[in-house]
């Protein structure tokens, strides 16, 4: 259970992430950086559906039930 809690955690820090590093680096308008954050939230919804839904979805528990 803490296990799949921790990976759902790490997921949405990696978006949370993307999303920070995406508002900050636009509004200076540098472009490189600002699509290197869509990738890093790409990867981490990616993650999300990987070590997270997807797992529940193939029979385990729900991962933030208590």
């Amino acid at each position: 259970m803490a296990s799949r809690r921790v990976r759902a955690w790490i997921g949405v820090a990696m978006v949370v992430v993307g999303f920070v590093q995406i508002g900050l680096y636009a509004t200076q308008h540098d472009w490189i950086p600002t699509v290197l954050g869509m990738f890093y939230a790409a990867v981490g919804v990616g993650y999300l559906w990987a070590e997270v839904y997807r797992t529940e979805r193939d029979g385990e528990a729900a991962p933030l039930e208590t």
